[in-house]
């Protein structure tokens, strides 16, 4: 299996333009536009991973676009899913050999769409380049991760993105809530060779071999992704930030054992 990691996570917030993060957790950088889906972003850099705010400029072309082939499984028409309901919308992971993510997925019986190229215009007016693959998957689309291979080496982004970063943080957990509970756990499995931390009837984390980002799965009576987890660095007991259908929790690190 060719690896991957965990790059990035859409939050999708509706009035993105004026939107802040309540107090000094999280600092907010300018993105650019995705010209023919007719979306924006904003962007929180934690190291090369990162959380993506996303909201729509221009709707009757994300309407169009999503009538594509392409289009229905594309990050930005999951802002459609659910009447428009802000929160959490897609999980992206990080690959340095695309086509060859493509060819074992495929040989394991995944149905995939690309990889298509991508780019967007910062608010430097430079050009971003990227490919993207996803999934047409089994279960639903919001518990499918798509795929990323960035046109610029990890070395070069992070030379270029470093700073930025919050260095005191470090992403620790997704949580994801499902009614798809076994099934999402079986084919993350299949499909990405994920090992099993924890199980019970009711939750169960995956992680991928030698990463350090968790993936938790709860049952539940909708599909959602419910919170993700930052360790800090700065504080001394846990914080949850509840904003636009999303779930920040932060955490303070573990103190060794004497």
């Amino acid at each position: 299996m060719v690896d991957i990691q965990f790059d990035h996570i859409i939050h999708y917030i509706d009035g993105l333009t004026h939107f802040e993060f309540p107090g000094q957790y999280l600092n907010i950088q300018n993105g650019g536009r995705h010209e023919k889906l007719g979306t924006f972003n904003r962007l929180i850099h934690i190291d090369l991973s990162y959380i993506e705010l996303l909201d729509q400029f221009n709707k009757d072309r994300l309407k169009q676009q999503s009538k594509s082939n392409v289009g229905k499984v594309s990050f930005a028409s999951s802002i459609l899913e659910n009447d428009h309901k802000q929160g959490f919308k897609k999980v992206c992971f990080r690959t340095n050999d695309i086509e060859g993510l493509q060819k074992d997925l495929n040989a394991r019986g995944v149905e995939t769409v690309g990889p298509i190229d991508m780019t967007r215009q910062n608010k430097k007016g430079q050009t971003v380049e990227w490919q993207l693959l996803y999934i047409k998957s089994p279960i639903s689309p919001l518990l499918s991760p798509f795929f990323i291979q960035w046109r610029q080496s990890d070395e070069a982004r992070q030379e270029e993105l470093e700073s930025f970063f919050q260095s005191h943080l470090k992403i620790d957990m997704i949580a994801f809530r499902t009614y798809q509970h076994q099934a999402m756990v079986k084919y993350w499995q299949q499909w990405f060779g994920m090992d099993i931390l924890e199980s019970s009837t009711q939750s169960t984390t995956l992680q991928c071999p030698n990463q350090s980002v968790k993936f938790k799965i709860t049952e539940g009576k909708d599909d959602m992704i419910e919170t993700v987890t930052m360790i800090d660095q700065t504080i001394t007991a846990p914080v949850l930030i509840r904003i636009k259908g999303a779930n920040y929790q932060f955490i303070p690190p573990v103190k060794d054992k004497v």
